[in-house]
Parts: structure tokens; sequence; C-alpha cells
């Protein structure tokens, strides 16, 4: 195919609107139109009627006065006086005119231009397109998917030819993540020193998919002129489009991988055979044994404003596990599972140890979040077998919920850990409940009543093992209205607070209180 001329097409700015005309401004209006000559023009308004340019620029309007007429600039709130060469009627129609020819001669190179990317996506070409922006900009592009890893590096004028490292920016860095020719390029930074001082840019390339990449420039975000910027938002829904295919399929693959993780962590298989020669197909090694992390942001609403947070974590945590390319990593509503498949079964005493070594480079990316939170993980037992992994899922699960429950201090909760709480949750609730009612009722009533918190009074108490001093402080009390509260529970239950066996029952009751938070109602 017939390569491209690339000579851009001059914007029409108010410089050559007054060098067409022989415009003038009064004495009085001269250093304000110097500085004004450079501003290119979106729209001219008439009396007559208002003509617009396909590309971003300043809107103007045209008010004769007499021998005079008023050149307004709406978008800067500015005005200038310019004489008439002339009748207004022969300005306003030379003007018109003159901007139609212009209109025209911009839409015919960008039809031309889209024509021949066109050409190029037919022909199986379509990431290629890129090389064409970097012809018609001038200036080293790159594009990237939407985990920043770069797809197409264009390089040579600036840049090398190989790709560099540059500061991954934040989502939230974007003023709009809507692919539009009025969206603006957002500045970025490079990691090596000696490119440092080079400029780049960001542009989303963004639909009803979301963020499917990002079209990288070397350039300010004020580099392009009206006219660039208008090809280049051409170029850049190509380039969405393009990317749009690719997700499709991507998408499709991924839902059936989805689809094959809940079958394996509900347990809906036949067969171990089946799990072992599914988890093939998929390049998992299911003869082996797995431990099961489920990690989650206490408090986390997926139905805020931080589900744009939420969504950046999911892809750094997804840039991370790139450096562990066998871990199982999938989302799921509020909540991340991920399986670290091991070599052969631990001894129970290293469960601990291994945990917190694989979710190391997690801890860390998640050890300080936005507003002081952090993940938490809950880790199931390890079995040998994967026709197991469904009831490692499901202790997983239980051990995060009980630990955020239960204020677990640990980032990292183990379910082996949770002794005797992991026999209430096997026991029908209707049972748990009697037994609180046997052991709590009067105190319950009474706290109903006279709304002393003594349930959460003795439930601090024994959880510091007795300890006044760590019981206050965890309830903000001072010792002795501590001492007091923990004097009426006693008379109100009639129990003695020194007897291990009322200990173990009292401790037992009120943590089934605390327990019902996770019943269905």
């Amino acid at each position: 195919m017939k390569d491209l001329e690339y000579n851009l097409p001059e914007a029409v700015t108010l410089k050559r609107l007054f060098t067409q005309f022989n415009l003038a401004p009064v004495r009085d209006n001269f250093l304000l139109a110097e500085e004004l000559m450079s501003l290119p023009i979106g729209s001219i308004d008439f009396p007559e009627g208002r003509i617009s340019l396909p590309f971003l620029g300043k809107k103007l309007s045209l008010i004769p006065q007499g021998q005079l007429f008023r050149l307004d600039i709406r978008d800067e709130d500015l005005s200038l006086m310019v004489h008439l060469p002339g009748t207004w009627e022969e300005l306003a129609t030379g003007v018109g005119n003159w901007l139609e020819q212009e209109k025209g001669r911009i839409l015919g190179f960008c039809e031309e231009y889209t024509r021949h990317l066109t050409e190029l996506i037919t022909q199986g070409h379509g990431l290629s397109i890129l090389g064409e922006l970097r012809k018609l900009l001038g200036m080293d592009v790159f594009l990237l998917d939407k985990y920043f890893k770069v797809l197409v590096w264009e390089g040579g004028k600036d840049l090398p030819l190989n790709p560099l490292a540059f500061v991954t920016p934040k989502l939230s860095n974007f003023k709009t993540l809507d692919l539009s020719i009025e969206t603006p390029l957002s500045p970025g930074s490079w990691n090596e020193a000696q490119y440092k001082k080079l400029p780049l840019s960001w542009y989303p390339l963004a639909g009803y998919q979301g963020v499917l990449g990002y079209i990288g420039l070397c350039a300010s975000p004020d580099e392009l002129s009206p006219v660039a910027k208008l090809l280049f938002y051409k170029t850049a829904t190509l380039l969405y489009l393009e990317l749009t295919k690719a997700q499709s399929v991507e998408d499709t693959e991924r839902q059936h991988y989805r689809d094959f993780l809940f079958d394996l962590l509900y347990n809906n298989f036949d067969s171990l055979e089946v799990v072992q020669s599914r988890g093939k197909l998929w390049g998992m090694d299911l003869t082996k044994p797995h431990m099961v992390v489920v990690g989650e942001i206490p408090g986390y609403d997926p139905d805020s404003r931080e589900r744009v947070f939420f969504q950046e974590l999911m892809d750094r945590i997804t840039a991370v596990l790139k450096s562990q390319p066998r871990t199982v990593f999938l989302e799921r509503n509020d909540q991340i599972v991920l399986l670290y498949p091991l070599e052969s079964m631990l001894p129970l005493k290293q469960w601990e140890g291994t945990a917190k070594k694989l979710l190391s480079p997690l801890l860390t990316l998640t050890g300080e979040l936005e507003g002081g939170r952090t993940m938490a993980f809950g880790v199931g037992n390890i079995y040998p077998s994967a026709r197991f992994i469904h009831r490692s899922f499901q202790e997983a699960k239980s051990a995060l919920e009980l630990g955020l429950l239960f204020d677990v201090q640990e980032r990292v909760i183990l379910f082996q850990d949770l002794g005797v709480m992991r026999l209430l949750l096997k026991l029908e609730q209707q049972e748990l409940e009697d037994f609180r009612n046997e052991v709590l009722g009067p105190l319950l009533k009474f706290d109903q009543e006279n709304n002393l918190h003594l349930e959460e009074t003795l439930l601090a108490y024994l959880a510091s093992d007795g300890d006044l001093n760590r019981a206050g402080d965890r309830l903000f009390l001072h010792p002795n209205t501590l001492r007091y509260r923990l004097k009426k529970a006693t008379e109100v239950l009639e129990r003695d607070l020194n007897s291990l066996e009322n200990k173990m029952n009292l401790y037992i009751a009120l943590k089934i209180g605390r327990l019902k938070s996770l019943w269905q109602e």
C-alpha cells in the first residue's frame, strides 16, 4: 500500500484570520492582540449564524459596530476592537467562505489519514497504526495495556528503540477516563535519570468496557496543536477498537477460566481426575497440594466511590503476582482469592511461616492503603488432594471473617489458630443461641434495661486474661470503672469469675454473641 505523505494541516488561528483579511486592531488593543494571535479558533459566531471547525479551539464572536467590529473571545472573556476593512457584509461572507475552505482542508486530510489507518487494520496490522501516529506527530509514541505494560514501542527520535521504565501513574491521577477529543493528556515521568527531563504524557483508551490501555507520548500535555490533537484522537479511537476486539477474546477466555475456578472452589466436579485434567488446560498442576488464601480490605464498600481505588489496587496486585507465575489469582466481589501451589505437604508448624513468605509481596503492597487501612488475609488448612480445595477455601473465608470479627491483630489469620471458634462454626445456630442465653441471660436482660455495657466489659476482661489495665485500655475505661462493672456483672450472673469453668463458659457465650453477626437473618 502506498505510504501517506504526512504534511500536518495548519490550524486556524487568530493570526491567520487577521492576515487573511488584513485586519488591524485599534491602537489601544494592539498589545493585547499580539498576545492573542496564536490562539486557535474553534468556532465563530456572526449575527447571521455560526461556523464551527472540527477541532478544539476558542469560541469567537464578531459583532459589527459602525466602522469597527468587536471580536469577543468568549473562552477568555476578552474583547478586541478591530477596524472594519470594507463593509460588514463583505467581511462576514469572506470569513464564512474561508472557514468553510479551512474545514474542508482539515477534514479532507483527516479522512485520508483515517482511511489509511483503516486499510492497515483490515490487512491485519492493527497495532502498527501507532507507527503512523509517530510519523504524523514527529514524536516518540507507545501503546500500553491497562496494567501499563508496553504493547508497542515507537521510539527513535528522543527515546531509544527499546522500552524505558517510567513511573507508573495511579488511575486517580487522570482527570477523566473517557475517550473524547476533549479528554486532556495527563503528565508523567521517567525512572531513568538521563530521561527525567524529557516530557511524558498519557492518554486513556477508555469506553463502555472501561480502560483498555493508554497511549504514551514523549511530549508535554499542551504540545499538540489542535489539528494534531484531532488526528491523535482519531488514531486513539481506532486503537481502542482494536483493543476492544482483543479484550473480547480475552474476556471470553477469562470467563471460562473463572468458571473453572468457581467450580474448583465450590466442588462442582464429579471426580478428582476431572479436576486434574481440566486444571492442566489452564496450566495448573492439581496433583500437588495448594494453600488457599482469601484477602479483604476491612470496611471496603464495593458500591462506593472507592471502586476506582479498589480496581487500581487489583491491577497493582496483578502486576506484583507476575513474579509468582504459578499463583492463581481471582477477584471475587470485594475479596481476592489466591491459590499457592506447594511442592509437597508441609508440617503443621510450617504453615504460618510459609503463608507469610508467599504473601510477603502483597503484605508489603497493601501494608499502608489509603485511609490508614490494610488488607487482611485468611488461610485455610492444607490438604494433600485438590479434591479438598473447596474445604480449604471455606476455611480461609471463615478465618478471615472470624479474625476481623474478633479483632485479631495479625494480618495473616490461619484457620488452625481459631481454636474453639472453629468448633462453634459447625454447631446449629439455635443450639449456640440456647447456650448463650443459659449462660448470659440475666446479664443480657440487665444490659438491655440499664445500658451499662456489661457484656462488652466482660468480654474485654476475659480476652485480656484478667488484666485490668489491658482491658481498661481496650474499653477506654478507668480501672475503678472497670472494677465496678465487673462486680456488677458477677452479681447479676451469680457466677465466680475466679472459676476456670465459669470463665470458659462465659468466654464461649460472649464469643457466640459476636458470632451472631455472621448468621443469615
